[in-house]
């Protein structure tokens, strides 16, 4: 198991979760009631798919960052949303 600190865009707030193996954004994100977010590994950072396994991408201990559909932008989201479909 690995610990991960998330951090919510634009709320002030740095949720605590633990992940397994195999635990997907997606799942994070579920846990956390946060389905209208992406996750990263940082502001500047590409987003994770829904269904992508971060397990592996990320340390013990790691913050990652939730952000908002709309504080990402149309076009990045419908480019992860195809990027989704296809990981399918």
């Amino acid at each position: 198991m690995k610990k991960l600190s998330v951090v919510v865009a634009g709320t002030g707030q740095i949720r605590d979760v633990e992940i397994q193996p195999g635990t997907s954004s997606g799942d994070i994100l579920h846990q956390l009631n946060l389905q209208d977010y992406l996750l990263s590994k940082g502001p500047n950072e590409p987003f994770f798919a829904a269904a992508e396994s971060v397990y592996d991408k990320v340390k013990d201990g790691e913050k990652v960052y939730a952000s908002t559909k709309a504080e990402v932008g149309t076009a990045q989201v419908e480019a992860l949303e195809a990027r989704d479909a296809i990981c399918a």
